[in-house]
This record gives structure tokens, C-alpha cells and sequence, in this order.
């Protein structure tokens, strides 16, 4: 609903802007000559060409902010998975040193504790 309400008041001042803006202005270009064109669109469509181009660019930096993110998920994905095999890797370590230790007599060995 904003978003009619916001559209239908720019269009308004659109088309107020342009009722009471057209003079015939001429338009140099270095070579290029363009004669009468009205105010209105020699002012508006430059501001529309640059609310496309910084669309565009708008778009393009969130597509790559979301690759980003996205390959940050992954590695964080592999990291964990890195992490479990680790932390089973220790446990392992721990069970074999705690068996040497009872081997030497060092502590008491519980066969259960596996």
C-alpha cells in the first residue's frame, strides 16, 4: 500500500514538473546538435538514466555480498565437519592413552569406560 501511495505522489509531481516546464532548450553535444527539447526531459531523463545505472550497481554488489556469504557458509560447513573428525581423532587418543597408562600401571583401567 506504501508503495502505490509513494508511486502515485511521484507520478503527480511528475507531471506537475513537466506541465510547467516546457520551454524548447537546445542541446550541444561536441558534434551533436538537438534543438527544442522540452526542460522536463532534458532534466528528468539524465536523473532516470543514473536511478538505472545505480540500480544496476545496487544489484550487482548484493549478487556478489550473497556469492560471498555463500562461500562462507561452505567453508564454515567444512570447518565443522573438520572439527568433528578432530574431536573424534582426540577421543581416540585419550582411550588409547588412558589404556597405556593402565598398562604401566600408572592408573586404573575401566573396560567399561569404552
Amino acid at each position: 500500500m506504501l508503495t502505490l501511495v509513494v508511486t502515485v505522489a511521484l507520478g503527480l509531481a511528475f507531471s506537475l514538473f513537466a506541465t510547467q516546464n516546457t520551454a524548447p532548450v537546445s542541446i550541444s553535444f561536441g558534434y551533436y546538435y538537438i534543438p527544442n527539447v522540452p526542460l522536463y526531459l532534458v532534466i528528468l531523463v539524465p536523473l532516470m538514466i543514473g536511478l538505472v545505472a545505480s540500480f544496476f550497481i545496487h544489484i550487482s554488489s548484493d549478487l556478489i555480498s550473497k556469492l560471498t556469504l555463500s562461500e562462507k557458509g561452505d567453508e564454515i560447513k567444512n570447518l565443522r565437519k573438520e572439527n568433528a573428525e578432530l574431536n573424534k581423532q582426540l577421543h581416540k587418543l585419550e582411550l588409547e592413552n588412558t589404556k597405556m597408562k593402565a598398562k604401566n600401571g600408572d592408573e586404573e583401567f575401566d573396560e567399561d569406560s569404552f
